[in-house]
């Protein structure tokens, strides 16, 4: 059987959605096309979708067009209802994602934070510490002055659906073996907690089980991850440690969110045993780790 058409075309955010579907063994193969739509869809979009997690197809669009970008899942028969969902709220929030992205409109991360925490709280009542906030957003938690774009989350295989059911009234990806930028093959969903028009985005994902472990938190099982308690609302929380953040930033060439996460751990004293770990398992050459190390050492330990 050949690949179906779900839905679409579909309007959001400048784009022309398209969503199919195809049969893989007893699973089913989902595909998210977005094409720039232009005036047919009040374009042109804000930008890329790329930082939306969308990779850009090398040919025309399976579907026909140019300019186009795709996301595939793979996940059960019975799961694409909910998959559905998630596509068509996708498209809602597509424009206000973009302006976040592109045109720096307002992020409601606390607002945000405070949604996910108090919905992940009677998910994981019985296991707190199955989940973490990882990357920048727990690095901001812990006093760096940079602003989180997004909320990473961390978990374990299982945590993925309890995070999903938990806030299935957002997500914008259902939760389905998938392939990140960052990561490679991960089980991950995303989704963007708020309103129609205001909202702040979400990942969380578990990385394939023979990944290497690596510098990175985000993907992590909780049990690989040193964190800190931090509180959210009237709840404490579990936050990867800033280090994380600090070497993610440094591997992305962000000089300026890596100062951001440098400047307050310095103050508050980094984790060095911690940092010199990530920097071993980062693909980071010698001179630059030894300059990341040295941003955060004490003024006299500097000198």
């Amino acid at each position: 059987m050949p690949w179906e058409m779900l839905s679409g075309p579909d309007l959001g955010g400048g784009f022309l959605f398209q969503l199919t579907a195809e049969p893989v063994g007893d699973r089913v193969r989902l595909l998210y096309h977005a094409q720039e739509g232009g005036l047919d869809a009040s374009g042109p979009p804000a930008g890329s979708p790329v930082p939306l997690g969308f990779v850009r197809t090398p040919t025309a669009c399976e579907i026909g067009g140019r300019d186009c970008y795709h996301r595939a899942f793979e996940l059960p028969a019975d799961a694409v209802p909910r998959a559905r969902l998630a596509y068509n709220r996708l498209r809602f929030v597509t424009t206000p994602m973009l302006e976040q992205q592109y045109r720096g409109a307002e992020i409601p991360v606390r607002a945000g934070l405070e949604e996910v925490v108090a919905r992940l709280a009677p998910a994981f009542a019985e296991r707190s510490d199955g989940w973490f906030v990882a990357g920048s957003a727990a690095a901001w938690l812990q006093g760096s002055v940079v602003v989180p774009h997004e909320l990473d989350l961390g978990t374990d295989g299982p945590g993925v659906e309890r995070i999903a059911t938990a806030l299935a009234d957002y997500l914008i990806e259902p939760a389905a073996a998938t392939t990140w930028r960052e990561l490679g093959a991960v089980v991950g969903a995303r989704a963007y907690v708020g309103t129609l028009r205001a909202g702040v985005r979400v990942q969380w994902a578990r990385r394939s089980e023979d990944a290497a472990a690596g510098a990175s938190d985000l993907g992590a099982d909780p049990a690989e991850v040193t964190t800190a308690r931090v509180v959210v609302g009237a709840r404490a929380v579990r936050a990867s440690r800033p280090e994380y953040a600090l070497v993610r930033a440094t591997l992305r060439g962000d000089r300026v969110g890596a100062a951001a996460v440098a400047g307050p751990l310095r103050s508050a004293g980094a984790d060095l045993s911690l940092l010199d770990r990530l920097l071993a398992a980062s693909a980071l050459p010698p001179t630059e780790r030894s300059r990341v190390r040295a941003s955060v050492a004490p003024a006299s330990s500097s000198a």
